[in-house]
């Protein structure tokens, strides 16, 4: 059942509109073969609409990668993972209602949905670059240079640029045909990290799809916590209780982490 919504809310369209203009959005989502293509649509489809709706709107959303249904939670979750890193819908909103979105759920007690539209700042920061000795030359190594090594198809050259600080090189490490899983997860698991080389990851369409990926992502600290959230909904149950419990990770993501197994205990 959709929450009862508080008098002084702004809502044009009833519940059931909204539900299922979701269904629609989910439909024709998942006929599209690009993910550039989906993130569109699925922006044009929230444009206009009040803050209190869009909260609904995903609100029904994350609901439906919860059904048993094995078909619409597949749709569902497709559709989550193109707002892990929100950046295209913040700027088709715009800030002031994407901000008005997150205190329209809150207010709602829409807690999931709040966090979603969170800006909140990673819980660790800290300067990034080469920490291993034989890798540290890489940094008298020209910016030029190193963008075209991260290109090379020799498994040793991409070793030695995986803690690079460029996202440039990081995006061609990550559509390097030579790079395997186990060059994404060094990337991902570096500590220190930035918000932008993990954001490329979380994003980049062949590596962000795998589980481990995820699970690394979502457990850095270094993480934007906004985008750990989003993450913790792929995660399996004793992936989710060390989010729960490891006190490293920011509060908001500890606290989703506690919802989700809530809800499945449920279940």
């Amino acid at each position: 059942m959709l929450p009862i919504l508080p008098s002084d809310t702004v809502m044009t369209k009833p519940p059931e509109e909204i539900e299922r203009l979701l269904g629609r959005t989910l439909d024709d989502m998942f006929a599209l073969p690009e993910t550039g293509m989906r993130t569109s649509l699925l922006c044009d489809r929230i444009h206009g609409m009040t803050p209190v709706e869009i909260a609904h709107f995903f609100d029904l959303l994350l609901k439906e990668t919860k059904k048993k249904e094995a078909f619409n939670k597949e749709k569902a979750l497709m559709a989550l993972a193109l707002i892990i890193d929100p950046e295209e819908i913040k700027k088709r909103l715009g800030h002031l209602l994407y901000r008005e979105v997150r205190i329209s759920a809150t207010e709602l007690g829409l807690n999931k949905v709040s966090r979603l539209f969170t800006d909140l700042k990673p819980q660790k920061s800290g300067p990034i670059g080469y920490d291993k000795e034989e890798e540290a030359k890489m940094e008298q190594t020209s910016l030029g240079e190193r963008r075209t090594l991260s290109k090379n198809n020799r498994i040793e050259s991409i070793d030695r640029l995986l803690s690079d600080p460029d996202p440039m090189v990081i995006r061609n490490i990550l559509s390097n045909p030579r790079t395997t899983e186990r060059e994404v997860i060094k990337i991902v698991s570096k500590r220190p990290n930035s918000e932008e080389i993990l954001k490329t990851v979380a994003s980049h369409p062949k590596w962000s799809k795998r589980y481990a990926v995820k699970k690394v992502l979502a457990l850095n600290p270094y993480s934007p916590p906004r985008l750990a959230i989003a993450l913790l909904e792929f995660l399996m149950s004793q992936d989710l209780k060390v989010a729960a419990t490891e006190e490293s990770l920011h509060a908001e993501v500890r606290a989703s982490a506690t919802d989700i197994l809530k809800e499945r205990e449920v279940r």
